[in-house]
């Protein structure tokens, strides 16, 4: 169990419209477990949105946002776990450690996405007092709460604020980037060269010496705002140079090498090493598709810009054409009236013209995310995986581990002559299934390419164990299979899940782990895992509460 608070700008602070999505789960992929208000007078949900509306702008005086935005997720085997009701006993744990229990909220649970989680969006304005609460420390809270609850109710164990091995403490905007797009950020480029940056402080006579040592990594250190940042010389990627170490703290600096002093004539300094975006998935295959997509990233972009710059051309000559119009109307002998009134028509021409030029290019750059759909290399692997490459979903799945190409099930090998008989007919009823998959009716001949997981629940249905299932890859590298009864199976390479409370989904989740393994497979809940993988799955669960009791 993860909880994290979604920051929200005081301009963009919305409680109806955050209420609102929390209870639509409009997302792709989301549905809509539960949902419902506390702590309002009005049971209904609507009229409980209605009515905190009306107590937050009742505070004039609050300058910060007055909504506090929090997600609880949880692992897909909890789900088997948690009813509605522990759900709401779980958002009122929740209230209580963060002292909101006498404030108004919408809650709601969303699944069919990675993980089950819980939405709650919290009212920090006290709806009798009409002050604003805002919780102090509320990220350890929080987080001891999650550990109780993980064994009250016998959840999965998540590290939370255990330091990771051999894992940097990133902010949350560098996590955040990273989770969303599987590359390295900055901030851990820089924090890996904490060492480096260190020593070259050490060795430094004043800020110029400072500036050379650092340009051998392609940082920089510059001012922003009241202190520092330790800055990508060859891009805009930026961390707070104290959040590196706090010794690169402004006033440490300024009390060692003077006022800050920028630095000059770099530009013949040949870095030892520079900010390159690495992937963080550890399997081998990982080069060839990583030189894939900066192809086709540089593609991408050589092409937007080349539709950018066709665009700013045509604009400039519009605005040109314009301001040349509008100067002659302002030259015309006529009265004042007449001419604002010719000068307001001839600016609302030319916002038509404008839109127009823009319009006109819409079609070429909707053909460029077409072609090249993928904007990071989370999102590249995503694209690869759907189009059926098992490298690119084992390059997806290792960003913990290296992982294996998946391969089919084979039967154990008997060499005597009735074993050879049998591991041949095994073989050829395979090849015959997957040869019924292929040739049934609405998959093309081009079905060679799909996933072995998707090839495996086409089986299914040509053996008329479900018929007319969706799927798609998250950037976890999960395969989620959505029934058409509403039911979610989901493979993660080493475990599959599915809905705990669907009979469907639990057959065919069964039918497709014992041809993914085999008849060797151990159902656990909503669970199901290879037989020689629980003793592992259990030691590191043994392994995991053991730390967290320390």
């Amino acid at each position: 169990m993860i909880s994290k608070r979604i920051g929200i700008a005081p301009k963009n602070d919305n409680y109806a419209r955050l209420a609102r999505y929390i209870a639509a789960a409009g997302n792709e992929g989301e549905k809509l477990l539960t949902n419902w208000s506390a702590g309002c007078a009005e049971e209904d949900y609507a009229k409980g949105i209605a009515e905190v509306v009306e107590t937050q702008d009742l505070n004039i005086r609050a300058a910060h946002c007055k909504t506090y935005h929090l997600i609880v997720s949880l692992r897909p085997e909890d789900e088997a776990r948690l009813t509605p009701e522990a759900f709401r006993d779980i958002e009122g744990r929740f209230a209580v450690v963060l002292e909101l229990s006498e404030h108004q909220r919408h809650c709601a649970v969303h699944k069919n996405t990675g993980n089950l989680h819980l939405h709650i969006a919290y009212n920090l304005i006290h709806p009798e007092r009409l002050t604003m609460r805002e919780p102090f420390q509320d990220y350890r809270k929080r987080d001891r709460l999650c550990r109780e609850l993980e064994r009250e109710y016998g959840l999965a164990v998540d590290r939370g604020q255990e330091p990771e091995p051999k894992r940097l403490s990133l902010g949350d905007r560098a996590a955040q980037a990273e989770a969303h797009s599987g590359q390295e950020s900055f901030e851990t480029y820089a924090k890996r060269h904490t060492g480096e940056i260190l020593a070259a402080v050490d060795a430094a006579k004043d800020w110029q010496t400072l500036h050379t040592s650092l340009a051998r990594f392609g940082m920089e250190i510059k001012p922003h705002g009241n202190g520092l940042v330790v800055k990508d010389r060859h891009g805009k990627q930026a961390v707070k140079a104290s959040a590196v170490d706090r010794s690169l703290s402004m006033k440490k600096l300024e009390a060692r090498f003077g006022p800050y002093s920028p630095a000059h004539g770099l530009e013949q300094i040949q870095a030892q090493s520079r900010y390159q975006a690495e992937p963080l998935h550890r399997a081998s295959e990982r080069g060839n598709l990583f030189a894939e997509y900066r192809q086709g990233i540089e593609e991408r972009k050589a092409r937007l810009q080349a539709v950018k710059d066709r665009e700013d051309a045509a604009l400039a000559a519009i605005r040109e054409q314009w301001a040349a119009k509008r100067k002659e109307i302002e030259g015309m002998g006529i009265a004042k009236k007449n001419r604002r009134n010719l000068l307001s028509i001839a600016r609302k021409h030319e916002a038509e013209a404008i839109a127009r030029a823009k319009l006109e290019q819409t079609p070429e750059r909707e053909a460029v995310r077409r072609d090249i759909p993928f904007t990071s290399w989370n999102g590249f692997l995503q694209h690869k995986a759907e189009h059926g490459s098992d490298v690119a979903l084992a390059v997806l799945r290792s960003k913990q581990e290296s992982v294996a190409e998946e391969r089919e099930a084979a039967p154990v090998k008997d060499w005597s002559q009735h074993g050879r008989e049998q591991f041949a007919s095994t073989k050829a009823e395979y090849a015959a299934k997957e040869r019924a998959a292929l040739e049934r009716e609405g998959v093309s001949g081009k079905a060679k390419k799909r996933l072995l997981a998707v090839l495996r629940m086409e089986r299914l249905a040509t053996e008329g164990s479900l018929a007319g299932f969706q799927h798609r890859v998250d950037r976890k590298g999960a395969v989620i299979f959505t029934l058409p009864g509403g039911g979610v199976i989901r493979d993660e390479g080493r475990e599959l899940f599915f809905s705990a409370r669907d009979e469907t989904a639990r057959r065919v989740a069964l039918a497709y782990a014992q041809k993914k393994w085999g008849r060797g497979v151990i159902l656990e809940g909503n669970r199901i895992m290879r037989e020689q993988k629980r003793e592992q799955s259990l030691d590191r669960e043994k392994e995991q509460r053991r730390g967290m009791e320390r």
